[in-house]
């Protein structure tokens, strides 16, 4: 697959992009499904992500948001941040300590089953993770199939369900 890919930091300029990405259909069914997006509430949300952190417990934790384009054209977000700096039910447990976590939509529905996002996920680890962690997490819902196989055909294996997520690990450096 000849694909030209570009990942660029998030910033104001792309608050109404993700506006359109987050009411599509196929965004929401997954991602911030109980919330009804505005142009404020996406500046509210993500305006701290384009400073580099997220609050979690009156403290910033660094936070890596991205718009990645495909052939130029911009096609979906992508966040990195350390899986323990933020709180999750149930807790992480049994894991590495060296773990990344990661989430990723294709928000340009002319992108979906075309092998762009394990292709983006695969690129963006080796570009921002190598190094840095030994270990990346993603635990997409249960039913969401294709996000699975996404994540599989980009080196993830399941580790474990948990209160209807898949855990899954992607190791990224050997030590």
């Amino acid at each position: 697959m000849h694909i030209q890919m570009t990942i660029e930091p998030l910033s104001t300029s792309h608050f109404s992009l993700l506006l359109t990405w987050l009411t599509n259909a196929h965004v929401k069914e997954w991602w911030d499904k109980d919330t009804a997006w505005t142009l404020e509430l996406i500046a509210e949300k993500y305006q701290c992500y384009v400073d580099g952190y997220k609050i979690e417990k009156d403290h910033k934790k660094p936070m890596q948001a991205y718009v990645f384009c495909v052939d130029f054209v911009p096609t979906g977000y992508i966040q990195l941040y350390n899986a323990y700096d933020f709180e999750r039910e149930p807790v992480l447990r049994d894991l590495p300590c060296s773990l990344a976590a990661l989430d990723i939509f294709i928000g340009d529905e002319l992108f979906l089953g075309k092998g762009i996002g394990s292709f983006v996920i695969d690129s963006f680890v080796h570009t921002f993770c190598m190094g840095k962690y030994d270990y990346i997490f993603v635990d997409p819902d249960k039913d969401n199939t294709s996000a699975i196989r996404c994540y599989e055909k980009a080196g993830f294996k399941k580790n474990r369900e948990v209160d209807g997520a898949v855990w899954m690990l992607r190791q990224i450096n050997c030590r």
